[in-house]
């Protein structure tokens, strides 16, 4: 499997389809295998997908200890460098949309062909309850009970009853290699430390596309309004009926808008 270790841990990641890179960078607690598998088979039709694990998850390192946002920005960047990639488009959800836009301000706009932000946070917070549901689950109670929980708050309630044996494939397949809970701490952590991106992202000329479910409870949708007035050239796309995790139960509109917006950038 490929991993580098360019950035000072070792990182995973791998490769599908053809055409010009886009680097797809997940969010908390999650890794490469959370895209699920529709989604990324339709954009590998015309694109090469790079799919990485992000530090602390699947099957890249796991840090004990706490780690920062130019780390995690380092770790994109030298997936791109083992790849020889001098230019690339970048897409992050919801935390890995902090990650890239850092990417942006560390390392500047250059090699950027262009910038997607999915569900991506932006300063107006999920209520306590939603978050702890979703990210912090009871260790006092069996796993499934506790992912069941977290289900209304990333997916459409219709979509869920009419895929709950879809769903717990997904949740023991995920299990085989769970991410651990300090993970999630460490991530919030660094992005919590981190300075406001979204200044040096306005002052880049590529294009960006900021996309967002109008029922995400995670991330709620004020979060992208705010941000398309904070990066006035974005292009906003609000996927009505849908809620965090699109890619998974909603992949056929949200390949379609991000494709229909890369063939233009």
């Amino acid at each position: 499997m490929p991993y580098t270790e360019r950035s000072g841990a070792r990182i995973w990641f791998e490769t599908h389809g053809q055409g010009e890179p886009l680097v797809m960078v997940y969010g908390i607690g999650g890794s490469a295998i959370e895209w699920w598998d529709r989604f990324p088979d339709l954009l590998a039709e015309r694109y090469r997908l790079v799919l990485l694990d992000n530090r602390g998850t699947g099957r890249s390192d796991r840090p004990g200890s706490p780690w920062t946002m130019s780390e995690m920005t380092a770790d994109v960047l030298a997936v791109a460098d083992e790849l020889g990639l001098e230019t690339f488009h970048l897409l992050g959800c919801s935390l890995g949309s902090i990650i890239v836009r850092h990417v942006v301000r560390e390392h500047g706009p250059e090699r950027i062909r262009s910038l997607s932000l999915l569900c991506p946070p932006n300063g107006i917070p999920a209520t306590e309850e939603d978050l702890r549901t979703a990210l912090f689950w009871d260790p006092a109670k069996p796993l499934i009970e506790s992912a069941r929980a977290s289900w209304p708050i990333i997916h459409p309630p219709g979509w869920i009853a009419a895929n709950e044996p879809v769903l717990v494939e997904r949740f023991e397949r995920t299990m085989a290699n769970p991410t651990p809970a300090r993970t999630f701490q460490f991530q919030l952590q660094a992005a919590q430390a981190a300075p406001d991106p979204n200044p040096a992202v306005d002052a880049a000329g590529f294009p960006v596309l900021i996309m967002h479910g109008t029922l995400d409870r995670l991330v709620p949708p004020a979060n992208a309004t705010l941000l398309k007035q904070q990066i006035p050239r974005a292009r906003l796309e609000l996927l009505e009926g849908d809620s965090h995790n699109f890619w998974a139960h909603d992949p056929d509109r949200s390949a379609a808008v991000l494709l229909d917006f890369l063939a233009a950038s």
